[in-house]
């Protein structure tokens, strides 16, 4: 008996990705052989994918249609955490969830960075001020985007310190919906909620030592928040 209604295909197309039917990395099949195999309007089947792609288990690729995604893993990523520990951290948190994971970060840079940086970090607007961009791979798949400010010129400084005195964190976090470049590096649809958060790390006498910004897709990766001093993993 064919599907006729909206809850029925959507649950149909879950079930047969959660099972292997359509495989990761493979694209469904066209809207018109789906209309016809459910015997459904093309409403339908179009609203049945923006709820997979919610889901986080389709994505929308030019010239190929709705790809599968593997299902989500959830991994719980601790914020608490010295910078200098924060792949092992990540890759432990991907082990436990029964993945594989890391972090990877670019070349440092010094910038000029924008003034609300600058402020958060105490700093004048002539300090030399170290730029690192990274992103959070997630068995394949960017599931967070960094971005690091550091208060030094040089990385060895900033690790020596932190070895020293970085043990007071100050932790905000927000959620905005997701602009164009961002939800098509994260594999989301745009306006998809994003969990904004920005850490400011401080040395014991109340200087900061670095700002991170970290983007996340929640669909793929919880936050553990418990506002205790760095550790190390």
């Amino acid at each position: 008996m064919p599907v006729a209604r909206f809850p029925e295909v959507l649950n149909d197309l879950r079930t047969k990705i959660l099972d292997g039917t359509y495989p990761p990395g493979e694209p469904l099949p066209h809207t018109e052989d789906l209309m016809q195999s459910y015997d459904v309007s093309r409403q339908v089947i179009t609203n049945a994918m923006r709820a997979l792609k919610e889901e986080g288990l389709v994505w929308r690729v030019a010239n190929k249609g709705m790809i599968v995604q593997r299902p989500p893993v959830i991994i719980e990523i601790p914020m608490a955490v010295e910078r200098r520990n924060e792949p092992i951290v990540f890759m432990n948190a991907c082990m436990s969830a029964g993945t594989t994971g890391h972090l990877i970060e670019q070349t440092p840079r010094t910038v000029r960075p924008p003034e609300a940086i600058l402020e958060s970090l105490r700093l004048d607007p002539d300090h030399p001020v170290l730029y690192i961009e990274g992103h959070g791979v997630v068995d394949g798949q960017v599931v967070c985007l960094d971005q690091w400010y550091l208060a030094t010129e040089e990385p060895e400084a900033e690790a020596a310190s932190a070895d020293r005195s970085s043990d007071v964190l100050d932790i905000h976090t927000q959620l905005r919906q997701a602009e164009l470049d961002e939800a098509t590096r994260l594999r989301v649809s745009r306006g998809s909620p994003l969990l904004d958060i920005t850490r400011i790390t401080y040395d014991y006498t109340g200087q900061p030592l670095h700002l991170l910004r970290r983007l996340i897709n929640p669909q793929r990766v919880h936050v553990v928040d418990h506002r205790l001093p760095p550790t190390s993993p």
